[in-house]
């Protein structure tokens, strides 16, 4: 199975530590980078349909919680598992994000220390959605 994932994070070096890592776990995973809510938005308007979308949560402009408000007010994406990853938040932060539809919180460190865990998890332990919708609404 070819599993995409969409990375949302301003920071184009986590985006590259990732990258790596994943393709160290040796499955058919494609990561597509988008540097801003604004242009990962703009990805899924055009009509890319990944099967996970990982947020950083502190972006500017438009943050991590507001994309996660996006994308789950939005029919043709809200089916997609959203993973929030960051350098730190607090317990009040984990309960918000979880409460607007967040599938997963984790910690960029620890995501990157143990890549092979996060694989595992998501690309075979998981179902995640296979179908791909008709584009936007």
């Amino acid at each position: 199975m070819n599993y995409s994932i969409l990375v949302v994070d301003d920071d184009e070096d986590d985006f590259v530590l990732l990258a790596a890592k994943i393709k160290r776990c040796q499955l058919d995973v494609t990561l597509t980078h988008a540097s801003s809510g604004e242009a990962a938005k703009r990805q899924l308007q055009e009509g890319f349909q990944p099967h996970l979308i990982l947020v950083d949560a502190q972006m500017p402009r438009m943050n991590g919680y507001e994309l996660l408000n996006w994308i789950m007010d939005s029919d043709p994406w809200r089916h997609i598992p959203v993973v929030i990853w960051t350098g730190a938040i607090s317990e009040q932060e984990v309960r918000r994000y979880y409460q607007a539809g967040a599938n997963s919180l984790l910690l960029k460190q620890d995501a990157l220390q143990d890549a092979e865990t996060f694989c595992r998890h998501w690309f075979q332990l998981v179902l995640l959605p296979q179908s791909v919708l008709s584009g936007p609404p």
